[in-house]
């Protein structure tokens, strides 16, 4: 892997498809690598959306970030994402995680086991993107699932929280995509990460950077979500106790996260996100990518303009990343 920092916008679908794709446009105008597309199950199709985007950029890279193995069969998912794989060949990445409240709550699921549905579907998925034909009996089921038409293995890109999460994904994961990192852990958990058996896997770090009161309250209300997913003793840690986690769950319900985010205490934010002048945020952002050398820096969307996007991508630039595409020798040749 490249010594240098590049960067990335990570999208909601949340937009018209034209807007994304204008927006993943001038992503790439600007210097961008990759764009990355939430997976949340109501928002616009991920796979679409990834189609779409695909039919509009020429060389960055276009994550799955991430997809689950309950919404959506993993034989489904690693057919989705063979297909897009036809459109923009060494372009795809098949982002891979257990799911959260934002994408399960909705469609009433409740995984019983869902590291282990991640590791199943993480086996399954690379197996028939590889030509393999698949008989599977676990958390899901696979009778005779080939994909005889795959173009190929595509890199596995793994996110999630907890120590086993981790270890699976230093073991079989290409990238490593974190976020809703408490921001002082991400460099030792990058060292663990870094230090698993075979070739390490490349970062993908988005650290929630906010520098205005507008971005602030964004970043709030994504980690409306993230604060009710927290396990207990860590929410009450950072003063959320079970009256007010279930005033969040409550508000996400019944308005949205914009109608949660004022409820998360600045706990949660001081943790989760680096916040406070553009200077401070350029300053911590440029000391911890020299402690972490991630390959990617991300920032989320924003406003969805182009003008958040320069603005973004000039902060992200200042604080040490450079511009264009990832190198050639961009996979991490794994075994």
């Amino acid at each position: 892997m490249s010594a240098d920092t590049h960067w990335g916008v990570w999208l909601h679908a949340v937009r018209p498809l034209p807007q994304l794709a204008d927006l993943a446009a001038a992503a790439e105008d600007l210097g961008a690598a990759a764009v990355l597309v939430a997976d949340e199950g109501t928002d616009r199709d991920l796979y679409v959306t990834l189609t779409v985007l695909a039919q509009r950029t020429r060389q960055v890279l276009l994550i799955a970030a991430v997809t689950n193995p309950h919404s959506r069969h993993p034989v489904a998912t690693a057919a989705a994402l063979a297909s897009v794989a036809e459109l923009a060949p060494d372009r795809v990445v098949a982002g891979l995680g257990a799911g959260g409240s934002r994408v399960l709550g909705p469609m009433g699921l409740s995984p019983a086991r869902p590291y282990t549905a991640l590791a199943e579907s993480v086996d399954v998925i690379d197996a028939l993107l590889g030509g393999e034909v698949v008989q599977h009996d676990g958390e899901f089921t696979a009778r005779g699932a080939a994909l005889p038409w795959s173009p190929g293995r595509l890199p596995i890109a793994l996110a999630g929280r907890g120590p086993r999460t981790e270890r699976l994904a230093a073991e079989r994961a290409d990238w490593v995509l974190l976020a809703g990192k408490a921001v002082d852990d991400v460099p030792d958990l990058v060292r663990r990460l870094r230090a698993g058996p075979g070739h390490p896997p490349a970062i993908a770090w988005n650290p929630g950077a906010a520098w205005t009161r507008a971005m602030i309250g964004e970043i709030r209300s994504h980690l409306a979500y993230m604060t009710i997913d927290l396990p207990p003793e860590e929410r009450h840690e950072l003063g959320v106790d079970d009256a007010l986690a279930g005033r969040l769950r409550e508000a996400v319900a019944a308005l949205g996260p914009e109608a949660a985010g004022p409820l998360v205490p600045d706990a949660v934010l001081q943790r989760y996100a680096v916040t406070g002048s553009r200077e401070a945020v350029v300053a911590r952002i440029a000391a911890l990518r020299a402690l972490i050398r991630p390959e990617l820096l991300l920032f989320d969307a924003g406003d969805y303009s182009a003008a958040y996007l320069k603005n973004a991508a000039a902060v992200i630039t200042e604080a040490g990343a450079v511009a264009g595409a990832l190198p050639a020798s961009r996979w991490p040749a794994r075994t």
